[in-house]
């Protein structure tokens, strides 16, 4: 049809607040018009945002999305992923799961194009990189220049940031920093893991965080003993949400932009339901934003 002729179907589309039949697109046989995303927990302000970003960009598109739960057992992720495939969808999302790389062998035999958000989701073969690892190497030198040694890391184990840290310092001749690595992955663990920390032999004098959840819940446990932050100890967080900007001290963080992220996500697997190739990999850019968390290391 003609450009012209178009713009005036849609005009009207849209003045008669006209939304096409999925169901009936289903029976018609032009797919279900819909992305499958399965998540761990929307908690996290960085995931939550990259998903907004996902579904935005899949709406201008004419996809709609569906959310459903990981679970905490193999059989329950594998169970949601079945409901999503059942329901329909043509392309899915693992964002954060709990079992994802039992999840991508399940998809694979289904031939159904698929991304993940995070580290662990994406296994670095497709999807977003969140660049916890980068960002972990960033602030280690950052935080050596502060003239810190004893740098800790409370993250999700497969986030890759305990590793990161121990190369950077590896790398400069500074000795690794002895349990440095307290795994958590919510802000409960988080405070406890600082817990932990601070109660140790040798007190870390800096601790770089898998989120600015977990960096609040470690800032929160420091304020609770009247440990002076960050003067006897900085704290990182990961993510730049709004709420870190806002903390009392605000929170030097590794900013990455996840709507940004969650869109292209969207645009690479469009790609795919297009031409059937899989989804690259996206490299997400990290930034370090300094503020008031960080300081020199005490003497």
């Amino acid at each position: 049809m003609s450009a012209d002729l178009r713009r005036r179907i849609l005009a009207a589309a849209e003045r008669l607040g006209y939304a096409p039949n999925l169901a009936a697109r289903v029976l018609a046989g032009r797919g279900s018009g819909l992305v499958g995303v399965l998540v761990k927990t929307l908690e996290d302000p960085l995931l939550a945002a990259a998903i907004m970003g996902l579904e935005h960009r899949l709406a201008h598109a004419g996809y709609g999305v569906l959310i459903a739960a990981s679970g905490a057992s193999p059989g329950q992720s594998l169970l949601a992923l079945r409901a999503l495939l059942g329901r329909g969808a043509e392309a899915l999302v693992l964002a954060e799961p709990a079992h994802a790389e039992e999840l991508a062998a399940a998809i694979h035999t289904r031939g159904v194009p698929y991304a993940g958000i995070g580290e662990r989701a994406s296994g670095g073969e497709r999807g977003i990189d969140l660049g916890q690892r980068r960002g972990a190497a960033l602030a280690s030198r950052y935080l050596l220049d502060l003239g810190h040694r004893r740098i800790a890391v409370i993250a999700p184990a497969s986030s890759g940031m305990a590793g990161a840290v121990a190369e950077t310092l590896a790398g400069t001749g500074a000795a690794r920093f002895p349990d440095g690595m307290r795994p958590a992955q919510d802000p409960a663990e988080a405070q406890h893991a600082m817990r932990v920390l601070l109660d140790g032999q040798t007190v870390p004098t800096a601790v770089i965080c898998g989120s600015d959840l977990l960096a609040m819940a470690a800032l929160r446990e420091c304020l609770r003993r009247g440990i002076a932050v960050p003067r006897e100890v900085s704290i990182i967080g990961f993510g730049d949400a709004e709420f870190a900007r806002r903390a009392v001290p605000a929170l030097t963080t590794l900013r990455v932009l996840p709507a940004e992220l969650g869109a292209r996500v969207a645009a690479s697997l469009l790609l795919s339901l297009q031409h059937g190739d899989l989804p690259p990999a996206i490299e997400a850019p990290v930034k370090l934003v300094v503020r008031e968390s960080t300081g020199p290391a005490p003497r």
